[in-house]
């Protein structure tokens, strides 16, 4: 059940997430987020049970080490989940097969437009990102006033537009 995660994968989560409803409940954020990150992105099988895009199979005492919650923490964060539809389970005597049921909400395919994003144009988009901060850095540098925020820092414009 457990398994090693490259540095290239990751998961997305909304903002707006800082309006949900169990966002101050500390346990069944925790859980949640914790869900979304185990969460498979691609079917597939362990011991002959199969899971889908979206699940991910472990147990109650395994979720509550890899949280640092205890078991009737977990338990009474999971019941919140599933009271409000953000999960669902699938019970065996020894293990559960948990489906976060909003997985696509967040997590977007590899696809766009029916083609795979490659690498190519992932560097570029970095390469661009990198030019245009040198660019600021270097009309900051030459005296001129920038307005416009920073991709690394999106505080910046708002300290250049009240300097000027």
């Amino acid at each position: 059940m457990s398994r090693d995660y490259s540095d290239k994968e990751y998961v997305k989560v909304f903002r707006k997430m800082i309006r949900w409803e169990w966002y101050t409940d500390i346990n069944t954020k925790v859980l949640f987020l914790h869900c979304l990150l185990k969460a498979n992105w691609k079917p597939g099988s362990w011991h002959g049970y199969k899971y889908e895009r979206g699940q991910f199979i472990t147990s109650l005492p395994t979720l509550a080490n890899e949280t640092g919650l205890t078991i009737r923490q977990v338990r009474t964060a999971l019941t919140h989940l599933k009271s409000t539809g953000e999960v669902t389970d699938k019970i065996y005597s020894k293990f559960r097969i948990i489906t976060v049921n909003s997985y696509d909400e967040f997590q977007t395919s590899d696809r766009q437009n029916g083609r795979q994003v490659t690498g190519k144009r992932q560097a570029s988009d970095r390469q661009a990102t990198v030019e245009e901060e040198y660019k600021e850095y270097k009309e900051e540098k030459e005296g001129k006033k920038i307005v416009r925020p920073s991709a690394y820092n999106p505080f910046a414009g708002m300290r250049r537009a009240r300097d000027g």
